[in-house]
């Protein structure tokens, strides 16, 4: 079939269009606040990141290559690395334990902000520029997203949408930062479309390529920024072309342009992204939603639950039934062990995640109650069905509903002082100071000459 493109131009060219020229002045204060929120959600998760083993397994064999001592911050550590390498290894850090947030390409911080960061710290941008620039990334990241399909559909077919549609997020981020004009700006875009990538594959084995895929869509981003910046051409029709082209490769031939251009320049897609309360999938989240609030209005707990039968669609199931549950990504990517730790708990915190709780007597004993079978007519985003037997016998049949309109979304936001306790919860155990100098660095952000403050305050700390 082929694809329209209209006088104005390919979806590259649109994006880059609008974002090579939106100013400041043009970007509500709502959208303002919210991002400086999902700034320091993910700046906050990167810290607590990069002292994992696979952040730090990417950070040494990067420096091993490359030295130490050049290129931009690799947050977290005293290293520096070049441009790009720095942007993947600060996204593996930012997406290494999940918490992050979501949005965009599919976790739209961890795709994002590294790579806008990198190059504000190249340039010598301002604050402003690099919010700014943060700004378009989540809004072409997720504008991408939608043009194959959407999370969903782009899910159902395996890819890992923060691995492929990220690397146009990532790009849109540093080239605005660049203040690339159109031209070369949908250069970025059509070079970043021609490098992505990222498969779900991982889930058989919890393999870290999860981990890494935001940090490889970021360093993607960077290059092809830097690329275009030199003269490097990129495809305009890199969603469009019947040969090769994102419709054709990852839809099966099905685009969605109409959906990618809905409120361009009016909506800028950060309110529709969301920040996690809960240390897991966001699969997961809504059915936490929901066993939290059955434990306030009805009593539940570990104790008086007989049973529970959870009934989720094919996609979901195969996101989120991992087992056994041996690693902190096995935890994190099973529904049952979860709703165990929510039931035993009354938390969803990264410390009922890591270490993982199941072989506790308690946990084991909810995990053992909790049956998970499959229903596909039931969708993604439809969300996972529960029937909860009491040993008084009574009975709860109850739809966690959307898992992407849970907690942290737009339709339940987690507020500013929410957003800074997840900060301190995080940063407080490593050193108290750092998570108030990290919080005071993202509030001023908006009026400082440069991001010189903020590198500052993600340097290494005792």
């Amino acid at each position: 079939m082929a694809y329209e493109t209209d006088s104005i131009g390919t979806l590259t060219e649109r994006f880059a269009t609008l974002w090579s020229e939106l100013t400041w002045a043009g970007v509500p204060e709502a959208d303002i606040a919210g991002i400086k929120d999902h700034v320091l959600d993910t700046l906050a998760v990167a810290l607590v990141g990069a002292r994992t083993s696979e952040a730090d397994s990417v950070i040494r064999a990067l420096t091993a290559a490359n030295g130490s001592q050049a290129g931009a911050a690799v947050w977290g550590t005293s290293d520096r690395l070049p441009l790009a390498q720095a942007a993947l290894a600060n996204g593996t850090s930012a997406h290494a334990r999940d918490f992050d947030d979501g949005g965009g390409s599919g976790h739209a911080g961890a795709t994002v902000i590294p790579a806008a960061l990198a190059v504000a710290e190249l340039a010598g941008a301002s604050g402003r520029d690099f919010l700014l620039a943060t700004i378009a990334g989540y809004d072409v990241g997720y504008r991408s997203l939608l043009a194959v399909g959407g999370f969903a559909v782009h899910t159902g077919r395996g890819w890992h949408s923060s691995g492929t549609m990220g690397s146009l997020g990532a790009a849109a981020a540093a080239a605005k930062v660049l203040g690339l004009n159109a031209e070369k700006f949908a250069n970025a875009l059509g070079i970043a479309g021609s490098f992505t990538g990222g498969v779900w594959a991982f889930i058989d084995d919890g393999a870290m390529t999860k981990r890494l895929h935001p940090g490889k869509a970021c360093e993607t981003g960077v290059d092809a920024a830097l690329l275009a910046r030199g003269g490097i051409t990129g495809p305009h029709r890199i969603f469009e072309s019947q040969f090769g082209g994102l419709f054709t490769t990852y839809n099966g031939g099905v685009g969605f342009r109409e959906k990618a251009l809905d409120g361009l320049g009016v909506n800028l897609n950060v309110a529709s992204s969301y920040l996690k309360p809960y240390a897991c999938c966001r699969g997961s989240h809504s059915t936490i939603d929901t066993v939290l609030g059955l434990m306030n209005s009805h009593g539940l707990r570990a104790d008086n639950v007989k049973r529970i039968d959870i009934t989720a669609g094919q996609t979901a199931h195969d996101m989120i039934s991992v087992y056994p549950i041996e690693t902190v990504f096995d935890a994190q990517f099973s529904l049952s062990y979860a709703v165990s730790v929510a039931l035993v708990s009354g938390q969803a915190g990264l410390d009922q995640f890591e270490p993982p709780r199941l072989k506790e007597p308690q946990v084991r004993s909810v995990f053992d109650r909790i049956f998970f079978s499959v229903d596909k007519s039931i969708g993604l985003e439809d969300g996972p069905q529960l029937k909860i037997e009491l040993t008084d016998g009574t009975t709860i049949a109850i739809p966690a509903g959307n898992p992407t309109l849970a907690k942290g979304s737009a339709v339940q936001p987690m507020t500013h002082a929410e957003v800074v306790a997840k900060a301190h919860a995080l940063i407080d155990p490593i050193n108290p100071a750092w998570a108030d100098v990290l919080i005071s660095a993202v509030e001023g952000l908006d009026r400082a000459p440069d991001v010189t403050a903020l590198l500052a305050a993600l340097k290494m700390r005792d």
